[in-house]
């Protein structure tokens, strides 16, 4: 997406294990970039193995911003997500450096992109709390049927089993008077180039594999237990986190395979995601550094 009074921006997204990290520290070193995550749990201080944030001798020296920026009861919106990374994208920019977008939240680069403004939109802690309460006396499904009564284009688009962003709707219209859907603004101030990152399934399995191995192997058992006064948090349902949580007596032979599974079948509901986001998008094969690169160069070059 090519405007050029706009600052330009670099997307390197795709599912988990996919390759996003390396590919996109590689494009920072060349094209002198800074990273800014697009993860919605590694937002999360002590959150680490189980999230795979990159250690400091893998981040080699490059700049990562939106990691560790709240503790693990933190109730964190994808309106201050894209707040965030606004701010840190004006600041990569302001010292002539790339910023490159790198994650698989799908709904965080969806909304960076494509110029959702949260800045109006009204919160209430009370009414979010008393929203919370009705899920759990009367079930998700009673917060979906309301929020299609007043404003049917965001239950559209906001899954049944999504309670949290069904809630945050219901919410602003409750104190704002206006639906979600006319409520939130779209203002685009990057000309950006999005890249998929893509594998063959077999491949990505292996990696999916592999890589819950490894953090097993680095020690996310005991990571988990020392984070279970999180456990009613949001920053618990992270993969790995929130199977051990459920039952933490359960032997490692066990967990894992399980872990590995629902890993599995996130990355295949990812894919899904970024194949269908509405977004200007280039898929390209993570292991074809050669391809990317020389697009970015190109979008650079424009």
């Amino acid at each position: 997406m090519v405007q050029t009074d706009r600052i330009k921006v670099v997307a390197i997204v795709g599912c988990t294990a996919v390759g996003k990290s390396d590919t996109a520290i590689r494009l920072a070193r060349k094209f002198d970039g800074e990273l800014v995550g697009a993860d919605s749990m590694q937002i999360y201080r002590g959150f680490d193995i189980g999230t795979g944030k990159l250690t400091e001798s893998e981040c080699a020296g490059i700049v990562h911003h939106m990691i560790d920026i709240v503790d693990g009861d933190a109730d964190f919106s994808v309106g201050e997500y894209v707040r965030h990374a606004k701010q840190a994208i004006s600041d990569i920019h302001s010292r002539g450096k790339l910023p490159i977008i790198v994650g698989g939240t799908g709904l965080y680069v969806n909304s960076l992109l494509g110029g959702c403004d949260f800045g109006c939109s009204p919160k209430d802690e009370n009414i979010r709390l008393s929203l919370k309460a009705l899920s759990h006396f009367f079930g998700r499904g009673a917060i979906h049927a309301i929020l299609e009564c007043v404003d049917c284009e965001s239950a559209n688009k906001i899954a049944p089993r999504d309670v949290k962003r069904a809630i945050r709707a219901l919410e602003i219209f409750a104190v704002g008077g206006r639906p979600k859907s006319r409520a939130v603004s779209r203002s685009n101030p990057y000309d950006y180039l999005a890249i998929v990152l893509d594998l063959p399934r077999d491949l990505l399995y292996a990696r999916i594999n592999a890589r819950v191995k490894k953090m097993f192997d680095d020690g996310l058992i005991d990571e988990t237990k020392q984070l279970m006064p999180y456990k009613n948090c949001c920053s618990m349902q992270a993969l790995g986190y929130k199977q051990i949580a459920q039952d933490p007596t359960a032997p490692r032979d066990v967990i894992e395979p399980l872990v590995a599974q629902k890993t599995r079948n996130y990355a295949k509901r990812q894919v899904t995601y970024f194949k269908n986001m509405q977004l200007e998008k280039t898929t390209v094969d993570a292991r074809d550094f050669e391809s990317v690169s020389a697009l970015v160069e190109k979008f650079l070059e424009d």
